[in-house]
């Protein structure tokens, strides 16, 4: 079962939000000033950034095209939880827990939709 409409469109809303603040730490990273020290660690930091936000990027992609399933949501809860303070907004960090929550919510609803391998998506209880 595939997510729900608003669901779905909140992931790409949520995807795009997370592309347009990778892309902006790619700027900030192609923009650092030369020459880079090897023990620079702002420069080192830019850079964890950008591929935490990049792996959230693919795991909100790989969701999306698995039209929902178990692994793929806890890749994707799995992804944003790497994220730290100072890659996103608190708007943003916002923006990322509700979507997690809402897709959460979305997918205990499913009738029957937790086996053995989903039982982390109701906490080990019964689906609703």
């Amino acid at each position: 079962m595939a997510p729900l409409p608003d669901a779905h469109a909140s992931v790409a809303t949520l995807e795009g939000r997370l592309r347009d603040r990778a892309a902006a730490l790619a700027q900030e990273v192609r923009s650092y000033p030369t020459p880079i020290a090897r023990c620079d660690d702002q420069l080192t930091g830019l850079l964890e950034r950008r591929s935490r936000l990049f792996r959230a990027c693919d795991a909100l992609e790989a969701f999306a095209r698995s039209a929902g399933s178990a692994a793929a949501l806890a890749a994707l809860e799995a992804a944003i939880g790497a994220l730290v303070p100072g890659d996103l907004s608190a708007a943003l960090a916002a923006t990322c827990e509700a979507t997690i929550g809402s897709l959460r919510a979305e997918f205990r609803a499913r009738p029957g939709g937790c086996g053995p391998a989903d039982a982390w998506a109701n906490d080990g209880a019964p689906a609703a």
